[in-house]
């Protein structure tokens, strides 16, 4: 079984799958870290390209990953955006949304790097609006963010078999 944790970025995803696979004694994927392994290049440099490109890139990588066992796999923020990619996530294992208050974001989130918030964090809660319900939409479990992250593995590990 695989675990799939989705939502907006700063939401947790890296920092919970890390401890949650160290937890399960899974393997550990982040998936932007994985793309720019894959195609040698930087996220901002698929971004200068277009964010489509940067999408599809994003969309082939998530198909090297169904065939995984035993993985924990922390998305890309928007992943959900390309039409098809819930099904892929579905295919790829149990789907978490983790829900983080974007106040709590905003204040910590660290904008270099990031082609999409280029011009400051306020944008952030522009993205998480027009994702919200794509989050939701995808997801198996919405787990709210708020608390410690090794409360958030805990919830998780009581929600898989």
């Amino acid at each position: 079984m695989n675990i799939v944790l989705i939502g907006i970025m700063g939401c947790g995803k890296s920092t919970i799958g890390k401890l949650l696979a160290k937890k399960l004694h899974y393997d550990f994927i982040d998936a932007d870290d994985y793309l720019v392994n894959k195609y040698q290049m930087s996220i901002p440099d698929m971004f200068a390209i277009s964010e489509d490109y940067f999408r599809q890139k994003e969309s082939e990588c998530l198909k090297d990953f169904i065939e995984k066992k035993n993985t924990v796999f922390a998305m890309g923020g928007g992943v959900i955006k390309k039409e098809g990619n819930a099904e892929l996530l579905k295919k790829m294992g149990t789907v978490f949304y983790l829900d983080r208050p974007i106040d709590h974001i905003v204040n910590d989130v660290d904008t270099s790097g990031r082609p999409l918030l280029k011009d400051g964090a306020d944008k952030l809660y522009a993205l998480f609006n027009e994702r919200k319900a794509l989050y939701e939409s995808a997801c198996d479990y919405h787990l709210i963010n708020d608390e410690d992250a090794n409360k958030m593995v805990e919830e998780i590990s009581k929600k898989i078999p």
